[in-house]
C-alpha cells in the first residue's frame, strides 16, 4: 500500500521525507502504456514530484511544473504537482512513452541513457496569489533524474539535499517503487553530515529495502543513521489527478486562431484531441468547430 511519512531526525538538524509509490506508478504505467524504460523514468519523476507537492508546496493555489528534456531519445517530459491539504496531486506525461532500450553495463534500466544529458531541468514555480512565476533552470548532470534534482536544490535553492528514487519493474509491472529526500537543516553540523553519507553508503536502494518490507519508518532511521528519528506526519498521500476537459479542449482549439480551424472543417469535418496526461480523448464535430468559430468572430 502506498504511504508518506514526514519526520525529523538528529534532534531536528535534519528533514525527512519516505514515500512508496507503486500503486501510484502500476496505474500511470497502465494508463499511458508504458514500456518498463519509461515506466522506470515516469516513475522516477513522479515520485520526486509527489515529494515536492508535500515539502515544497504550502498554499492551494501554488504550483510546480518540472520540464525535463535531456535530448534522448524519451524526449521530453512534463510534470505538474499541485497540493490540498495532506495530498500532493501530479499529472504527468513522456513525449516518447514506447520507447524501450537494454539494460545499462549494470544490468540496470537505462533510464540516464533513455532521458539524455543534453539538457535542462526547468523548476517553474507559480502563485496565483501575486501572479508571478519563478523558474529554476540548471543543467541535467546524468539524466537519471534523483542526481539532477539534487542539483536544482543545490544551485537554486542552495539547500543541502539527497534524493534517492528507485522503481522495481518486472515482467507483471511495477513490483515496487519509492524514493526519500533528506534535508539539512541550518544548523547541522558536520558531524550529522558525516553520519548520514556513511548511512547512504551502507544502505540499499529504495526499491530494494521496499522490496525486503522495510517500512519507511525503518528506511528513514536506516537512511540517517538515528533510531530516534521522529515521524510528525504519516497520513500523507500522492495521487494522480488530470484536470483536462473538453472545455479547456475547445479553449485550445480556438488558441490556434480561425483560419486554422477553418482549414480542420473543411478538410476533416471534426476534430479528434487527446490529453497528454491521461490519454482520454476528447472529440469534436464539425457543428462543435463551427461554434467556437462563432465565438472568435464575435
Amino acid at each position: 500500500m502506498d504511504r508518506t511519512i514526514k519526520g525529523l531526525a538528529h534532534e531536528g538538524k535534519v528533514s525527512i521525507i519516505v514515500t512508496e509509490t507503486t500503486q501510484l506508478i502500476e496505474s500511470i504505467r497502465k494508463l499511458q502504456d508504458l514500456t518498463p524504460t519509461t515506466t522506470a523514468v515516469i516513475g522516477r519523476v513522479a515520485t520526486i514530484s509527489g515529494m515536492m507537492g508535500l515539502t515544497e508546496i504550502k498554499e492551494k493555489e501554488d504550483s510546480i511544473t518540472a520540464q525535463i528534456n535531456g535530448r534522448g531519445p524519451v524526449g521530453s517530459i512534463v510534470s505538474v504537482i499541485k497540493r490540498e491539504n495532506q495530498k500532493s496531486y501530479i499529472k504527468l506525461y513522456v513525449e516518447n512513452p514506447n520507447i524501450e532500450l537494454p539494460l545499462n553495463e549494470k544490468g540496470k534500466i537505462a533510464v540516464g541513457q533513455a532521458v539524455g544529458t543534453n539538457g535542462f531541468l526547468n523548476i517553474i514555480r507559480e502563485n496565483d496569489l501575486t501572479a508571478k512565476s519563478y523558474n529554476g533552470l540548471v543543467p541535467l548532470v546524468s539524466g537519471e533524474i534523483a542526481e539532477d534534482f539534487t542539483e536544482y536544490f543545490a544551485k537554486s535553492q542552495q539547500k543541502p539535499t539527497v534524493i534517492a528514487l528507485g522503481v522495481l519493474v518486472d515482467k507483471n509491472g511495477v513490483k515496487r517503487s519509492g524514493g526519500y529526500m533528506i534535508q539539512l537543516m541550518p544548523d547541522a553540523t558536520e558531524n550529522e553530515i558525516e553520519k548520514i553519507e556513511k548511512a547512504i553508503a551502507n544502505s540499499k536502494p529504495i526499491s530494494s529495502m521496499l522490496d525486503e518490507g522495510m517500512s519507511l519508518e525503518q528506511i528513514a532511521r536506516t537512511i540517517t543513521d538515528d533510531e530516534n528519528a521522529l515521524f510528525l506526519i504519516d497520513d500523507l498521500s500522492i495521487e494522480f489527478k488530470c484536470d483536462c476537459s473538453k472545455e479547456r479542449f475547445a479553449d485550445g482549439l480556438a488558441a490556434i486562431g480561425k483560419k486554422e480551424i477553418e482549414d480542420i472543417i473543411k478538410e476533416d469535418g471534426k476534430a479528434n484531441t487527446k490529453c497528454h496526461f491521461c490519454n482520454k480523448e476528447y472529440n469534436f464535430s464539425k457543428e462543435e468547430l463551427e461554434e467556437i468559430l462563432e465565438t472568435l468572430n464575435s
